[in-house]
């Protein structure tokens, strides 16, 4: 084997990238894209029935069938690696501020909002009703530097 690289055959140039694109979009971009994975696809699929013979081995064909078949193989697998990336729900993730309790020194109202420094960051603390100071207030909601709260019920 001492003829340089550049003399691959055709089948196993297309094999080569099909197999490389197929390794970074699986590898690297965590199957994110698909792009890479449908082309990548076609190729290797190219390759195959070129080496059987079954598609003539010239430039020609090789891009015309690697892009039919990328747009087949995308048309028939789109909707099935759509649902793969999709979450089963939209859920709001509780991070351990839903729940948590304190007092505030100030009211707050809807227009008025206050400020309540916890693991050091100073949050604004908003809520739909008007409280008055020092009522047990507790978080329903954590934004980005947000603590939406209401008051706390009592424990029974």
């Amino acid at each position: 084997m001492n003829e340089p690289m550049l003399y691959l055959s055709l089948v196993q140039w297309l094999l080569l990238f099909g197999i490389t694109l197929l390794v970074i979009e699986v590898a690297f971009l965590g199957f994110a894209t698909f792009v890479l994975f449908f082309i990548g696809s076609a190729m290797v699929i190219v390759a195959a029935l070129m080496s059987l013979d079954v598609l003539t081995n010239d430039p020609q064909t090789a891009v015309i069938s690697v892009t039919l078949g990328t747009v087949v193989i995308a048309s028939l697998s789109w909707r099935f690696l759509k649902n793969i990336q999709k979450s089963p729900q939209n859920q709001n993730i509780e991070v351990g501020f839903i729940g948590h309790q304190f007092r505030l020194q100030t009211d707050i109202s809807p227009s008025a909002p206050g400020l309540y420094n916890y693991s050091g960051i100073a949050w604004k603390v908003v809520s739909d009703d008007r409280i008055a100071k020092n009522v047990l207030l507790e978080v329903t909601q954590a934004d980005v530097g947000i603590f939406t709260v209401t008051a706390a019920k009592p424990a029974s």
